[in-house]
């Protein structure tokens, strides 16, 4: 379960299914209700992810100011699920601009593919969390999720033509890359640094992760923790995540509020394996907290 923390004390933010009306949005529009959500349940070892991918790709420049990016994400299970659904983000410049959401009911295959909307040079990440939930007799629940993402480098000068790239090639192409990044970085260590004070959190207890490298241990096992418990510690993360980040409401309040804006997250996971958090900024300068317990599972013999 997760629990908000403050300086003082922990309170339960949720219980464990949801059941409050949730938002599905694409960057720049307007939100529309819809009841969905992400419930963890246990793993389903007869069920894996054949394919789970996300991309990004510069298509074409719109004017002087903006340019039309492509974002699409898919997934395919070995058998059909009850509910496959793929929850997308998008962060340009370290900082959330928006999520996409395809959800569909017994099948194998699920794809999205839309666009959106960017200006200047930037460096864009896409990160897609693949659900599949299965049903089975004597209301027997199981889940399998997978992780995928992408980025893409966007050089917009008026010195030279409209490009991208996602590894540099040319010296040209390292040194914007080199630059984007140290900006980046700074902002998100700048951001970092005043959670960790605000909360009183020890840095130096803990694994310190950005929410991009969560997908790394889709395969390996988080520090301190077997498979099992890396399974269930990032679906569970996600159920908070999606409820608190992506749908805007805030930790402390629960008032809602636009996610656009919100800070890249950082996980930190304690050294004793007991716990994590994720913490990360609003758009106004205001500071969010979750705390998620980590229970203890049994790897397979």
């Amino acid at each position: 379960m997760l629990k908000k923390i403050n300086k003082h004390f922990y309170k339960i933010v949720f219980l464990a299914f949801f059941t409050a009306i949730v938002l599905s949005f694409t960057p720049l529009s307007p939100w529309r209700a819809m009841n969905e959500v992400f419930i963890f349940f246990p793993e389903d070892d007869n069920v894996y992810f054949k394919e789970a991918r996300t991309s990004l790709e510069l298509l074409s420049k719109k004017d002087d100011d903006e340019y039309s990016l492509r974002w699409a994400f898919a997934s395919e299970t070995n058998k059909p699920a009850f509910l496959r659904k793929d929850m997308s983000i998008v962060f340009e410049n370290g900082v959330f601009k928006g999520a996409k959401m395809q959800s569909l009911q017994e099948q194998l295959f699920i794809e999205e593919i839309t666009t959106f909307d960017g200006e200047d040079s930037g460096r864009y990440d896409a990160l897609t969390f693949h659900h599949a939930e299965l049903h089975y007799e004597k209301d027997i629940y199981k889940s399998k999720h997978a992780w995928s993402k992408d980025h893409l480098y966007v050089s917009d000068s008026p010195l030279a033509p409209l490009s991208s790239f996602k590894e540099p090639l040319s010296a040209q192409e390292k040194e914007s890359q080199q630059l984007l990044d140290t900006i980046i970085n700074q902002q998100l260590d700048y951001v970092l640094e005043g959670l960790l004070e605000e909360f009183h959190i020890n840095s130096e207890e803990y694994n310190v992760y950005s929410l991009l490298d969560l997908p790394d241990y889709a395969q390996t096992p988080l520090p301190g923790l077997n498979e099992k418990e890396t399974f269930a510690t990032l679906g569970r993360l996600w159920e908070g995540f999606y409820r608190y980040y992506i749908l805007g409401i805030n930790t402390f309040t629960e008032e809602t509020y636009s996610p656009i804006g919100n800070s890249l997250p950082h996980v930190l996971i304690h050294q004793d394996g007991t716990h994590l958090l994720l913490v990360y900024e609003m758009k106004d300068g205001t500071r969010q907290q979750l705390l998620q317990m980590i229970d203890e599972v049994e790897a397979p013999s």
